[in-house]
């Protein structure tokens, strides 16, 4: 049973969104994204509402029901994005649901999705096996969802594999990053930066895409928890000069590092402890932070 983190009242948050649980995580967005394999049984914790006063709708028809504190709904058979929508019927407030049902991939020596090269399983973990299982499904990519809201300041194009390829291309997203992409883009707001989202280096990484590349096997990135970004307000396609020194370079990576680091230790964030790590200008894009979600600290 999935439990409902309280969350305090902020700015970001909008007045007009409703609060729900989603594996774990409070989300309070007018849109968020759900990922899932076909056919599962998927909770929402509606815990913190009354009974009757909400309902979930797919088609304008009601989708599920409630189960103590839960919304419950069985997942679509067949891969693809079906939209729902979460009412509630005291106030009028809602929230846009994009269920994202997943294709599986057998990992019989091919390793293509319709054409599209994803690659061998990555080898996992033996210190932290549960945190390094294989992705089971990936999510498909057409140019007609590509820029798909994921959530309020997100885009399905923002985390998807730079590999070059026709259309369908296939990803794979948790939504643990989503939601700790969210927190981070408002700590960096309230630090003063006022970003309607941030500049993306890399989301998620085929496994070949990632070999292809020289990074590490295991690399967060194919596992669809990690994000490598920056500070990016004034559009430009690199980091700003966060410390206004007139300069971009270590010191406005290390000031992203602390807002993200400061994030981290909070309480309410426990369930998004993860990696940070510091990049500079290793990209034409100048310096970046890395984040993951990944169960466990790790810093670099």
């Amino acid at each position: 049973m999935l439990a409902l983190l309280l969350l305090c009242c902020s700015s970001w948050a909008s007045a007009q969104s409703l609060s729900i649980g989603i594996r774990g995580h409070v989300v309070q967005q007018k849109i968020f994204s759900l990922f899932t394999k076909p056919g599962e049984e998927m909770q929402l914790d509606v815990s913190s509402h009354e009974a009757g006063s909400l309902r979930l709708l797919r088609d304008g028809k009601v989708y599920g029901q409630r189960l103590e504190g839960q919304w419950v709904f069985n997942v679509p058979d067949l891969p693809g994005l079906y939209s729902l929508r979460l009412e509630s019927l005291q106030n009028n407030r809602t929230m846009q649901l994009n269920l994202f049902v997943g294709q599986a991939l057998s990992h019989d020596g091919d390793e293509k999705l319709n054409a599209y090269r994803i690659g061998p399983a990555p080898p996992g973990n033996k210190k932290h096996p549960a945190n390094y299982s294989p992705p089971e499904v990936f999510f498909e990519v057409t140019a007609d969802n590509i820029d798909t809201r994921l959530s309020e300041h997100f885009t399905l194009r923002q985390f998807l594999c730079k590999q070059k390829s026709a259309y369908p291309k296939y990803v794979v997203i948790q939504e643990s990053l989503l939601v700790l992409l969210e927190g981070l883009l408002e700590a960096v707001v309230q630090a003063g930066y006022p970003a309607e989202t941030f500049g993306i280096i890399s989301g998620y990484r085929t496994p070949w895409y990632n070999k292809s590349i020289g990074n590490v096997p295991n690399s967060r990135h194919v596992y669809g928890d990690a994000m490598d970004f920056y500070v990016d307000v004034d559009g430009d396609g690199n980091m700003d000069d966060l410390n206004g020194d007139g300069q971009r370079n270590r010191a406005d990576v290390e000031l992203l590092f602390q807002i993200v680091e400061n994030f981290k230790r909070q309480k309410r964030n426990a369930l998004l402890i993860g990696g940070i790590g510091r990049y500079s200008k290793s990209s034409h894009h100048g310096g970046f932070v890395h984040v993951d979600a990944r169960g466990y600290k790790a810093r670099w």
